[in-house]
């Protein structure tokens, strides 16, 4: 609004201020509707947001229902010897294990170089790794020190791994497979003018080759390596160390993973309960409303999430049966001993109905909770609202605008009539004190 300087100078009045108030007056009932209007739909997209989270958090939690699987346990009578690890894939019993031997990796040490800067001719390397292809490594002049074979072998990717060690006064080449096992033997050939103590041939073997040695169950086994995952199905054994009795491996149903996959979708279930039950509250005492009070979107979210209990999954069991249980307030519960005995009863049918529950509330949920979902169309439609309220808060101002120039010119009008008043005031008390009568009772004083 703009202020007029010269209004009230006729009449002494602060009519400028005045008109200031007027409008002011005005535009409070209309504005003050407008923040009450956008302060409710901001809270009402902050709520939204939260509830989108919360289902976001389920939906993960459900996808983890969705996917449980068949887990197994593994339990070692020695630890130390060496650790295992079980897929699905693994079959359920007990094996004793012995290790006899670990593999090993072949390594190499050349003759002693006085000096590892100094040229070695030039010329090709040829590697070979046990029955691999063969790869050759150009050594050109200029880049022919001993460290410059080190080098260039290393970046052959040839399966052999270089390093220079010094040794007294001189330096030596070792060369190591990076794979163990007896199938890994390094052979190095040399052409050219290049330094004949790079060939294998005039190397002293300082790790000689192994498989690893072991049994299972009585049967003795070799590996090329001490990770073992091709004799027990689904299983994987990291060999560390010889046994000096046999180890047992037990395999087995992992049933405190299935419960903990369960545990994790309850507490995001009951978190999204006590959410929808803090955003729809009404405070009796204060009259005070949360921001989704009444709102249906919410009512609908509630709704659809205990309705996927009870219902026909097409598995033998549905949530309930299961050992699910659900309080007066909506909040999930597992019941132990009903949960346990149909674990016993059938492990495989439980996991399957646990999938059927997910992928049925995963699919209520979808509603809500996809890019066009019920939550976005929402957003979008409350984020629309706020952008009319601008509109309207244009209009109010251009209304305020004429409001405040008709004041201005009414008040201008009452501002020059008071002027003119005071004008013809003072002129008729100028003249009535000439007139003679007020002179002469001036004079009788």
């Amino acid at each position: 609004m703009t202020g007029i300087s010269s209004l009230g100078v006729g009449s002494g009045l602060d009519l400028n201020t005045l008109v200031q108030q007027l409008v002011a007056a005005e535009r409070a009932p209309a504005e003050g509707r407008l923040n009450r209007l956008e302060t409710r739909f901001e809270s009402q997209i902050s709520a939204l947001g939260q509830v989108k989270s919360s289902l976001a958090t389920l939906e993960e939690a459900l996808a983890n229902l969705t996917g449980v699987e068949d887990a197994r346990s593994v339990q070692l009578s020695d630890e130390t010897a060496f650790s295992a690890t079980a897929t699905a894939a693994a079959d359920v019993g007990r094996y004793n294990i012995e290790v006899f031997e670990l593999a090993r990796a072949q390594s190499l040490a050349s003759l002693g170089f006085a000096d590892p800067d100094a040229a070695l001719g030039a010329g090709d390397l040829t590697i070979s790794l046990g029955a691999g292809d063969p790869v050759t490594v150009t050594i050109a002049e200029g880049a022919n020190t001993l460290r410059d074979v080190r080098d260039a072998i290393n970046d052959a990717d040839a399966g052999v791994l270089a390093t220079l060690v010094r040794d007294g006064a001189e330096w030596r080449l070792l060369l190591s497979a990076e794979e163990s096992g007896l199938a890994n033997t390094v052979s190095v050939s040399v052409a050219g003018t290049l330094d004949g103590n790079l060939a294998s041939a005039t190397m002293t073997e300082t790790v000689t080759p192994a498989d690893a040695r072991f049994s299972v169950a009585g049967l003795e086994l070799t590996s090329s390596s001490n990770v073992v995952d091709d004799v027990l199905p689904g299983v994987t054994l990291n060999l560390r160390r010889l046994t000096e009795a046999p180890v047992e491996l037990a395999v087995g149903r992992d049933a405190e993973a299935t419960r903990a996959t369960l545990d994790e979708f309850v507490t995001a279930y009951n978190a999204m309960i006590d959410l929808s039950a803090e955003l729809s509250s009404f405070n009796t005492e204060t009259g005070e409303r949360a921001a989704l009070n009444g709102d249906s979107t919410l009512r609908s979210i509630r709704g659809a999430l205990p309705a996927a209990l009870g219902a026909d999954t097409g598995a033998l069991w549905n949530a309930v049966e299961l050992g699910l249980r659900s309080d007066r307030n909506g909040k999930l519960s597992v019941d132990e001993d009903a949960f346990t005995a149909r674990l016993a009863e059938d492990q495989t049918e439980v996991l399957a109905s646990l999938r059927g529950f997910g992928e049925t509330l995963s699919q209520n949920m979808a509603i809500y909770t996809d890019a066009d979902g019920v939550l976005a169309s929402r957003t979008e439609s409350l984020q629309s609202s706020l952008r009319s309220l601008e509109l309207r808060r244009d209009q109010l101002d251009r209304r305020m605008e004429s409001v405040e120039a008709r004041l201005t010119r009414q008040f201008t009008a009452l501002d020059q009539m008071i002027s003119q008043m005071q004008s013809t005031s003072s002129f008729l008390a100028s003249q009535l004190a000439n007139l003679p009568l007020a002179r002469s009772g001036s004079d009788g004083q």
